[in-house]
């Protein structure tokens, strides 16, 4: 039930077009809420297919925030960092979906270890499969062994991926740390979130969550993740059918280029390295954009009459 004492959790979830999927995350949180108060804050980054009006109207009690333009997940976030006055702040994407018992074990598990910055909650699958989004510290090898990688898929057990998506953690029951963990659903400290300023918005979307992890963990915070906090990702981009957009490839790369360099990048082999980054991400992103196109051509000529 809704609390109106001054609450404990601000959850907090950007939208952009969301549709179905972002009325049944807000639904999932006033079925399944926390026991202490809480308040949700929704930054809409200006959509146009009715999600956030439907909100609106079904939930007035939560607190929407209307962006004129889109102007990507990080600057989203930090508006409604900065309306939120919880202990805990609770980032959630808009397709996700809080399973009984979540919200209070995340809140729980902060309240009872004072060196744990933020803990992730374990994310699965619409078909209940785990989604490893708990990672260990990303390196160049992440470009052939991410998680979506074809590499990854031919090869699962790789010693790159067994380490950054710890696959030594799928079956574990017990909470873990990680170098970082996706803001899909990850609560932080409010006073560690507002330490660091929340998140970088030289970030549009990706790797802004690697970012902030790297971050928290350089104050001194530690990141877990626990398993018995339940939470189902629709991930309703990366689920569409096609290709994905240019926009996001290369944002992607953007993110992934940024990140390394300010994380991980240390000394004389800085400035070498940094130019080894850009002209090999820039050339994956140049072959995943120039396939899409081709496969998309393809697949226009077969349909061609002959």
């Amino acid at each position: 039930m809704w609390h109106s004492a001054a609450p404990v959790l601000s959850i907090i979830i950007v939208n952009y077009n969301g549709g179905d999927r972002f009325v049944r995350c807000i639904a999932s949180i006033f079925e399944h809420p926390p026991e202490a108060p809480f308040h949700v804050i929704v930054s809409d980054n200006a959509s146009v297919d009715g999600s956030a009006d439907r909100v609106a109207e079904l939930y007035p009690a939560v607190d929407l925030l209307r962006n004129d333009t889109n102007v990507g997940l990080c600057k989203a976030f930090n508006r409604g960092r900065r309306r939120a006055t919880g202990q805990y702040v609770l980032s959630l994407d808009n397709d996700t979906r809080v399973l009984p018992g979540a919200l209070d074990r995340l809140m729980g598990f902060l309240a009872t270890n004072p060196g744990a910055g933020a803990v992730g909650g374990r994310l699965l699958n619409p078909d209940m499969t785990l989604q490893r989004t708990a990672r260990g510290q990303p390196s160049a090898w992440n470009a052939l062994f991410g998680r979506r990688a074809v590499l990854t898929r031919l090869f699962p057990g790789n010693p790159f991926t067994k380490r950054y998506l710890m696959l030594e953690q799928t079956d574990a029951t017990e909470p873990f740390e990680v170098d970082w963990s996706s803001m899909a659903a990850l609560m932080v400290r409010r006073d560690v979130l507002e330490s660091i300023n929340g998140l970088d918005e030289d970030f549009f979307v990706y790797w802004s969550d690697a970012d902030l992890g790297a971050r928290i963990r350089r104050g001194g915070w530690k990141i877990y993740s626990l398993p018995s906090a339940l939470i189902v990702h629709d991930e309703s981009l990366a689920g569409r059918k096609g290709r994905p957009s240019t926009r996001m490839i290369v944002d992607f790369h953007k993110g992934a280029y940024r990140h390394y360099v300010r994380n991980q990048l240390r000394g004389i082999s800085r400035i070498p390295l940094m130019l080894v980054a850009f002209f090999g991400l820039s050339l994956r992103a140049a072959c995943i954009i120039g396939y899409g196109h081709c496969a998309q051509w393809l697949r226009q000529w077969r349909t061609l009459p002959r």
